[in-house]
């Protein structure tokens, strides 16, 4: 699960410490040694039938917690005096709903790809029930940002009328917040119900179809997952740095429309968060939220790219949010891309091709650890 990373220091103290990370300071840095899980895919299917299924069940079951306690429930708060946007994944691009809703469908990834029939082939009334938890599970958290009332998530429907169905505003009025209980309720029955089968399966003895289908999981949602987003994010990296060689307000709708496409991979990839991602710190390095705006941009006001090494940064201060809010704005409003333009100064520009660039590393670190 990921360790939300608030970290409160000083303007005085983040410019001191990026001035010593450029001088070779770990400065906050979380990753591990290089040679620490190379191979991971071997590693994995050389685990007995039984661990496997125990680790892909775990995987599920921590991101639909996850969604439904931390992301959506912590935000959510008591009642609407007690909301808190700050607490909001995604909140400077809207695309929240958009990050559960992948999340969920990593879950339906995993199970479609093959634990499904694992866990058909031994009862066949448990499997049903989970695939349609999973279903209803995902058509609620449609039904949180669903403008259009058309039954799909799109990202029209997240930013139409000034997001007035994003989930950031949603927690603040009645109607949302109760579209966001029903979908935390039925996470919750989701979560249950997979536990209950997790204990259920720990007594099961596996076959070598059983086994087959654990290698399909990974063969075709993990690795292929893993492979897929590695492009997205030299996308997003080659869109970062163009958007900083050619400054334009086209170049830096480019560069969301690339931020959200990566963030889709990324959030689809959830529920198999365990191995190289965890070992190797790339969820922390790449996903770290919230960000905490004001060490930003006070960091910023004292950063020259010539000096600092960004690998070694606070987590808050890189990653996946930190690139949301340098492209599009405090969340406060969906910023015009002319508006984003004029607040990109040259330094930030630079500090944005940074980001794309040890972004990309973190990621190719993960895509060869699992091959």
């Amino acid at each position: 699960m990921k360790v939300k990373n608030i970290m409160k220091l000083g303007m005085v103290s983040v410019v001191t410490s990026l001035m010593l990370v450029g001088c070779g300071s770990s400065g906050g840095d979380n990753s591990s040694t290089s040679n620490d899980i190379n191979g991971y895919k071997a590693q994995f299917l050389g685990k007995s039938t039984g661990d496997q299924v125990e680790e892909l069940m775990g995987g599920v079951i921590g991101i639909a917690d996850e969604v439904g306690h931390g992301k959506m429930g912590d935000p959510l708060g008591e009642d609407i005096a007690s909301a808190d946007t700050t607490l909001v994944e995604s909140q400077f691009s809207w695309n929240s709903t958009m990050d559960f809703y992948n999340n969920i469908a990593s879950i339906k990834h995993v199970w479609d790809g093959g634990l499904k029939d694992v866990v058909s082939a031994h009862n066949s009334a448990k499997a049903t029930q989970i695939t349609n938890d999973i279903s209803t599970a995902l058509t609620s958290i449609i039904a949180i940002s669903d403008s259009d009332s058309d039954g799909k998530l799109e990202t029209s429907d997240l930013i139409a009328n000034d997001g007035a169905k994003a989930f950031r505003n949603q927690i603040s009025n009645e109607t949302g917040r109760t579209l966001i209980t029903t979908a935390t309720t039925n996470l919750a029955t989701l979560q249950t119900n997979l536990e209950e089968l997790k204990t259920y399966l720990s007594s099961i003895e596996f076959t070598e179809t059983d086994k087959s289908k654990c290698t399909d999981v990974v063969n075709n949602v993990i690795v292929k997952g893993y492979s897929d987003l590695g492009l997205e994010a030299t996308k997003l990296s080659e869109s970062l740095a163009k958007l900083k060689n050619t400054p334009s307000a086209e170049n830096v709708a480019v560069a969301r429309d690339q931020w959200r496409a990566t963030r889709e991979f990324w959030e689809a990839g959830e529920g198999h968060i365990f191995g190289p991602v965890d070992t190797l710190g790339v969820d922390p390095k790449v996903d770290s939220w919230p960000v905490d705006k004001a060490q930003l941009d006070g960091a910023l006001d004292g950063w020259d790219p010539e000096l600092s090494n960004i690998d070694g940064f606070p987590t808050t201060m890189k990653g996946f949010h930190a690139i949301e809010y340098l492209l599009f704005g405090d969340g406060s409003t969906l910023e015009a891309t002319n508006n984003t333009l004029n607040n990109l100064d040259e330094t930030k520009r630079a500090y944005l091709e940074a980001l794309g660039v040890s972004f990309a590393k973190d990621i190719k670190s993960l895509t060869d650890a699992w091959k």
